[in-house]
Order: C-alpha cells, then structure tokens, then sequence
C-alpha cells in the first residue's frame, strides 16, 4: 500500500492517540513468566501482537482473549518450557530481544529468526553473546555472525556478566534472563545508552516486584537477588508516547494551524516523552493544560540534539530540521541504524530526493536549511518501517507538489489511526492499494 501525501495548508482539530506498544509488549512477557494470573487491558493490538502471543504460548504461557480488548494470561512462574517451533519475530527488534531473554531463562532450546532487518541490520545482538556465555547460557548463530537466526538455550544460574550497552535491547535480554535466575547476579554495563529506555523495564520489574539495584543509578552495574518470580497484576496500558511528535509537528509546520493531543501520562518513563522539549528547543509553540498538549504553528529554528535518549524520533527530527531556519546536528544516535531499517541512511536517503541539504554521519546526520532549498514532493521510500512512513507522512504536508510514500500499511504497528485522524483534521491524505 502506498499513502499519497499533498500539500495542506493547516491541521486542526484533536488527534487520538493509541495505546503504548512498548508498555503492551512488556506486560504480555512479565505476565507470562509471572506465578499466577495478570489481566492487561486496551493494550496495542498489532500484528506484533499477535505474534508476541504466539510466542508466550509456545513457552507455556495461557493468554485469553476476554472480549473489549481485556485479556487474561497465565503465566509459568518463571520456568518457561521449550518451544515446540521456531519463534519468527518478523521486523519486531523489541520482540527478538525479549524472546531471547525468556529463552535465556529456559532450559530448553529457543530458535529465534525474523526478517532481513532482524537477520541483517540488528548487529546489536552480538552484544548478547559475552553476558549470555558468562552467565553459562548457550547462544549460537547459525550464521556466526551474531545476529539472528539465534538459538539459545539456558537457563541462568547465577554468576558476573559484562556486556557493551550501546544499545539498550541486548541489557533488556540479560535482565530478563538474570531476573529468573535462582541465585543473584550482577551485570557490568560499558557505554551504557538509551537510559530512558531501560528505565522503563525497571518501572515494570519494579511494578512486578523483581528486585534490581541500578547501582549509583548509572545503568553500568545492575545487581539482581535471585529466585524473582514475577507477581501477577492488573493493568489498563497507557497512551504511546512514540505517536504524539507526528501530529504535532505537522501543527508546528503548517500554516495557522491548532493541533491538539489529549490524555499522556507525563510521568511515563518512556523516552520519546523527551520530543517535547526537542520542539520546544527548536522554538515550537508547545503548551500542556489540564492532559491537553496542544502545538501552534510556529516558526522553528535550528539546534543541537542529542538523540541517546530517544534514537527512534530521529527521522521525526530529521524531517523538523527541514523547516527550521540554520544548521541543525543530530548526533549520539547510531543505534537508529539498527531498527526495522538504517534509519539514519533512509531518512537521509529519501530528504534527498525530496530536496533537502542533508549530510549523514555515522551517528546522526547535519541539516542545513539556508533558505535555498525547499522539500519537493516526489516517490519516497518507507523501507518497511513505520516511524519512516510516518515521518515522510508529514514532510509531505509541506513540500512542494505530490509526495507517494511506500509500505503506509506498516503504520499499523505503532499508530493505525494516523490517517484517517489526521484527514478529518484537516490533512490531505490519501491511500492506494498496490495489490
């Protein structure tokens, strides 16, 4: 499927936002190791999901559907049995490395594959092979070079691990592992980085009642006391934070414009909470009363931003950049690169095409909007990747003549109400079936 995107004068009008994948996908796991039965309700139903489902249920786990998006799962207390098949986690780097993580606690084999981006790009995984061997768990490439296919086997028993934390999903993986394991351990992290991101594993374990120390509170040494069986819990997911930049900066962009998004929890731990203060920073006209974040067209100018905490609204501010006045630098984010694409190449890649004086570097990329240049529209790439359809989504709004974005059915992973939302706010939208 393909979205068409034309140039739309203002947006305004309230955006719905949905439910937080990253908070669904963590409660399904934690109830599914947990000794007794959990109630999620309105998580984010996806195709990711689904298959997250699936997974728990092949370790052991019951998951019940109770009707008005409620759902009951049992979980194995802690002891995850072997997998009667593969566990394909299709473009899902969250779910690879939480899959690996509950493999890790098992004492059977897990085989892990996905698709080319889980098998080609997520060389982040190679950081799981020194903690997991440490740790006396057994994980081999089948390619041998440390990224999926994975099969691993535990499970873990105690002991010291050390590991590279540059990026965040690998240390999900050993915390999982390490937090049922029937004696303590301590994991060493170096470069730790995307802090914001592992802060929201520990809100969970913390509201499971797995004990972890984040020692000195500088995610470099985590001590876990062992024999942690998750408790079960009840728990309405809250609003994703990853949804609202979209909406809003097309408010920001546009012309005499009022875009409104009600009902964030500002007290999430969530990273992408943080695009707040981004547009802020670059001079967006961003107000918040009474659960209402509303953003006005404003007039943006250009900064510095380091991205570590938030790498996956890189293409978000990428395509901000684009409308604000000097030379923007977006750095600290190379982990963008390691996502259901290289988000750091294909965002360049396709502001390019679109006009934009853009320089990518390995960590980030230099915008340098002088006022020659403006975006035109024209046939970009969404590269299977929702965060990039979604952001081009908004660049079309404001460049020049039609832009056509590739792969706009992927937008159902994190945000499936986008477009109709944003039509009846105001934005000229349109979808085309390639079938």
């Amino acid at each position: 499927m393909k979205l068409q995107v034309f140039p739309t004068e203002s947006i305004n009008g309230e955006i719905i936002m949905p439910r937080s994948k990253i908070h669904s996908f963590r409660a399904l796991v934690l109830a599914s190791l947990a000794n007794g039965s959990s109630v999620i309700r309105m998580p984010k139903i996806s195709r990711d999901w689904y298959l997250a489902v699936d997974a728990m249920r092949m370790f052991g786990a019951s998951v019940e559907d109770l009707g008005g998006n409620v759902h009951k799962v049992s979980g194995v207390s802690g002891k995850p049995q072997t997998p009667d098949n593969i566990i394909n986690v299709r473009n899902s780097g969250t779910m690879l490395f939480f899959i690996a993580g509950v493999a890790a606690a098992g004492a059977g084999l897990t085989v892990i594959t996905g698709d080319e981006s889980i098998r080609t790009l997520r060389r982040v995984s190679q950081n799981l092979f020194r903690p997991f061997k440490e740790l006396g768990v057994t994980i081999i490439s089948t390619k041998n070079d440390g990224m999926a296919p994975l099969i691993i086997q535990g499970p873990v028993n105690g002991g010291v691990a050390h590991m590279d934390g540059i990026g965040c999903q690998p240390v999900f993986s050993v915390l999982i592992a390490s937090a049922l394991s029937s004696e303590p351990v301590d994991i060493f992290v170096e470069n730790p980085g995307e802090t914001a991101y592992i802060e929201t594993l520990l809100f969970w374990f913390k509201k499971v009642g797995i004990q972890v120390v984040n020692v000195d509170g500088a995610y470099t040494h985590y001590h876990l006391s062992g024999n942690n069986k998750p408790e079960p819990f009840d728990v309405t997911i809250p609003l994703e934070w990853s949804a609202p930049s979209y909406p809003l900066l097309a408010g920001l962009i546009t012309k005499n414009s009022v875009t409104k998004v009600r009902g964030m929890d500002r007290n999430d731990t969530y990273g992408d909470k943080l695009i707040l203060d981004i547009f802020r920073k670059m001079g967006g006209d961003i107000s918040i009363k009474d659960y209402m974040i509303t953003a006005r067209s404003s007039l943006l100018h250009a900064s510095d931003f380091d991205m570590n905490l938030c790498p996956d609204q890189v293409p978000t501010v990428a395509v901000a950049a684009c409308f604000a006045q000097g030379v923007t630098n977006i750095h600290n984010a190379k982990t963008a690169r390691w996502k259901e694409c290289d988000r750091i190449s294909a965002i360049c890649t396709e502001l390019k095409k679109m006009g934009a004086k853009i320089h990518e570097k390995e960590d980030g990329m230099i915008i340098n909007q002088d006022g020659s240049w403006k975006l035109r529209g024209c046939e970009v790439q969404g590269f299977s990747d929702h965060r990039m359809v979604l952001s081009l989504a908004v660049a079309g709004l404001k460049a020049e003549g039609k832009t056509v974005i590739s792969d706009a059915e992927t937008v159902e992973k994190s945000f499936e109400t986008f477009v109709p939302d944003m039509v009846r706010a105001g934005a000229r939208y349109k979808f085309i079936n390639t079938i």
